[in-house]
């Protein structure tokens, strides 16, 4: 399954990298199934619930200057899998555009959520980082 998107917003793109590249901002405001997430440099882990059924992910981020890229795995149970990516590529000022991409556990069942979730972090997306902004001092 892969899904695009394309936004626009207000805000440089150093100012997106920085708070795009932060898997603790980014991935419970796509995934609201989200429990808990940790990061240590490039890398997050965490767990999750998505129709009451718990499960813990984990991957790793990756920056350039113009896209930013998480991989990562969910994992169930042993042999229940699914791996994914979200890209940021961030275009001119003010364009961004956004890739999901996911195969395996519980895939036909996410899509019309994952559909869902991700034009609410859409239409959100410019006053949360604004927000986020201001909380860092960016």
């Amino acid at each position: 399954m892969k899904v695009e998107y394309s936004v626009t917003t207000s805000h440089t793109r150093e100012a997106l990298r920085e708070i795009l590249s932060d898997p603790v901002f980014v991935l419970p405001r796509i995934f609201k199934s989200i429990k808990n997430v940790q990061r240590d440099r490039s890398s997050y882990w965490g767990s999750a619930s998505f129709l009451g059924i718990s499960h813990e992910f984990h991957g790793n981020v990756y920056t350039s200057y113009s896209r930013i890229m998480y991989v990562f795995q969910l994992r169930r149970r042993e042999g229940e899998l699914g791996n994914g990516r979200i890209v940021f590529n961030l275009k001119s000022e003010g364009s961004l555009q956004i890739e999901v991409e996911y195969e395996g556990w519980m895939e036909k069942t996410s899509l019309r959520v994952l559909k869902r979730w991700m034009d609410e972090f859409i239409s959100v997306i410019d006053e949360e980082i604004r927000l986020e902004r201001i909380k860092r001092k960016i």
